[in-house]
């Protein structure tokens, strides 16, 4: 029965209509176009879809929210949560979404070989933040009008979204990750941490948004939940005054918690970076 009432919510908020009762009718709806590239940093094509907003204008920019895990379900679901956003609480403004697909998921999000997943040639997420940075975001930005990037990634993929702010922390102008722990290389964050945080004045303006589940069953000892408040304390210390923060958790959540997008982009766009 939730499953059931979520996805007519969803539906709702979309696009605002009753579903038919007629048993049988089938309804086919557009949320984005379909696009590719051929990356030569990967050696591959990467598919990834694009989702308009409603009132698109070719004259103006606007925000570009990049979803990783990117199936055609989370961004039905993502662009329902930001039209809530958008139309219906008037909390952000009007945005693109472009929803990343995977290939090789493991590949591509972790930065080091580890034991989580023993399959060869892990540790390819340098080579993606390449392929982001080098390929794919020039791209869109020479078929769009942007202004600010967010990037947005879950369970492994926020691991990417960590690896990327630490390493390149102007490639997007926000992060969220939700589920955003690292248990199988966390001294490699540490290492990675310590050494990005020497340049504090790089992270200047950035927007980061953390969350996790004290529920989580891939937690069930504490110690993601741990390493994310360890990781917070860090942040704080070293780059409070030149950036905005928060890391939430969630009592009553489990592993990737619902409203983890809607409360980061509400984070984002109601934050005021001058304090």
């Amino acid at each position: 029965m939730r499953t059931i009432t979520r996805i007519y919510l969803i539906v709702s908020i979309l696009f605002g209509l009753v579903i038919p009762k007629t048993q049988g009718q089938e309804i086919t709806i557009k949320i984005g176009e379909r696009d590719s590239i051929q990356s030569i940093i990967l050696n591959e094509t990467r598919n990834f879809i694009v989702h308009l907003p409603d009132n698109y204008d070719e004259s103006k920019s606007y925000p570009i929210l990049f979803r990783l895990d990117g199936d055609s379900e989370l961004l039905f679901e993502t662009v329902a949560t930001v039209n809530r956003l958008v139309y219906s609480d008037e909390i952000a403004p009007e945005m693109i979404i472009v929803a990343i697909e995977n290939t090789f998921r493991a590949r591509d999000m972790w930065p080091v070989n580890n034991d989580y997943y023993p399959e060869p040639n892990i540790a390819g997420a340098e080579s993606f933040r390449k392929f982001l940075e080098s390929e794919l975001l020039p791209y869109i930005d020479s078929k769009f009008q942007t202004d600010n990037r967010i990037l947005c990634g879950q369970s492994l993929s926020a691991v990417f979204v960590v690896y990327s702010l630490l390493t390149k922390p102007n490639l997007f102008n926000s992060y969220i990750g939700s589920s955003a722990g690292f248990p199988a290389c966390e001294q490699y964050f540490i290492e990675i941490r310590n050494k990005s945080f020497e340049q504090i004045d790089n992270f200047l303006g950035q927007k980061i948004f953390i969350t996790n589940g004290l529920l989580d069953p891939l937690d069930p000892d504490g110690s993601i939940h741990k390493q994310l408040v360890d990781f917070s304390s860090s942040i704080n210390d070293k780059l409070a005054q030149r950036i905005y923060y928060k890391h939430l958790t969630y009592e009553n959540e489990g592993h990737v918690p619902f409203h983890s997008l809607y409360d980061g982009l509400k984070f984002i766009f109601e934050s005021n970076i001058e304090k």
